[in-house]
């Protein structure tokens, strides 16, 4: 069975999802961090924009799996397997392969099966993550599904304002972490770096993005569109070059281009791969740049000259 949910992060997030990633990982770095590392935040956003959010995606990769099953073992468990679930559980009780959690919103009560046989979790310390239902362990059995994370019970002071939020939000229990998941999770990471502790984390899942395509936080959605502009040119012609997105991702934080088309600045990048980078990859001339982004040949002229100056300025 965990071939299964290995092979879901191998093909999701698919190209098409990226981009709406990588704004919701603008909005996320901006409440989280200096709480958590930016790949651990990348994490949490990942599993939630494919598990919660876009419910879809997980409940189809499903059905496929189904479809391709013929053990009615795997199918029973596949079956119960289309709805996710965020939780927020107290540890009331821990054995050698589950431990016992009681759900700060709802107060229902599952056994989480542990990772190896692992069950070095204080009691009254909090478990955070994304699980499926384990019909192998009961009609209260769950599973990690993304990576989880093991928190001190000293938080408890900011699980009173989830709670809160939970009553005053009138919704049920996963409709509420859908909508509210960034919130919990920020109530959360105050309260971790207020007591100046990193917690204990068991990370399963993949990240986001390769370091080729993690963003600066500030970055506007305007910045983020000529990112992606130029990454989706790359993409097409089947061209890696990191030192360019690197360069250019710099160029768009720090000097703030506001072209009237987001190719703009993106076809000065490629023109700036050719003639600065010596980029063998990038063959193409002015017009023919400017052709590819629907712009014109000075445009094109004008941001490699802008990327051209800034590249050369010391760092």
């Amino acid at each position: 069975m965990s071939s299964i949910i290995e092979n879901f992060y191998k093909e999701y997030p698919e190209r098409k999802d990226i981009y709406e990633l990588r704004l919701l990982l603008n909005k996320w770095n901006a409440r989280l961090k200096g709480f958590w590392p930016p790949n651990r935040i990348e994490q949490q956003l990942v599993d939630y924009y494919l598990l919660l959010q876009k419910t879809g995606i997980w409940t189809n990769y499903v059905e496929k799996q189904l479809q391709k099953t013929i053990r009615p073992s795997v199918i029973q468990v596949l079956e119960k397997w289309t709805s996710p679930m965020m939780i927020i559980g107290e540890v009331l009780e821990t054995q050698q392969s589950f431990i016992q959690l009681k759900e700060i919103v709802d107060g229902k009560v599952y056994e989480l099966e542990t990772l190896g046989g692992d069950s070095k979790v204080d009691i009254g310390s909090y478990v955070v993550g994304i699980v499926l239902p384990d019909s192998r362990r009961g009609e209260n059995g769950i599973m990690i599904l993304s990576g989880v994370a093991f928190l001190p019970n000293r938080i408890s002071e900011s699980l009173k304002q989830v709670k809160q939020l939970a009553t005053e939000s009138k919704l049920d229990t996963q409709a509420f972490y859908r909508e509210h998941m960034l919130d919990c999770l920020t109530f959360i990471h105050v309260s971790e770096k207020s007591e100046d502790e990193t917690p204990k984390v068991n990370m399963e899942s993949q990240t986001m993005v390769s370091d080729n395509e993690k963003q600066d936080s500030t970055m506007t959605e305007k910045q983020t569109e000529m990112l992606v502009a130029l990454e989706d040119m790359m993409n097409e012609k089947g061209i890696h070059n990191d030192e360019l997105i690197r360069i250019f991702r710099s160029y768009l934080t720090e000097c703030a281009p506001n072209p009237r088309k987001a190719g703009a600045a993106a076809a000065g990048a490629i023109r700036f791969a050719k003639e600065r980078l010596s980029a063998d990859e990038f063959p193409w001339t002015n017009k023919e740049i400017a052709a590819m982004f629907e712009v014109s040949t000075s445009t094109v002229q004008k941001y490699f000259e802008e990327i051209e100056a800034f590249s050369a300025v010391p760092v």
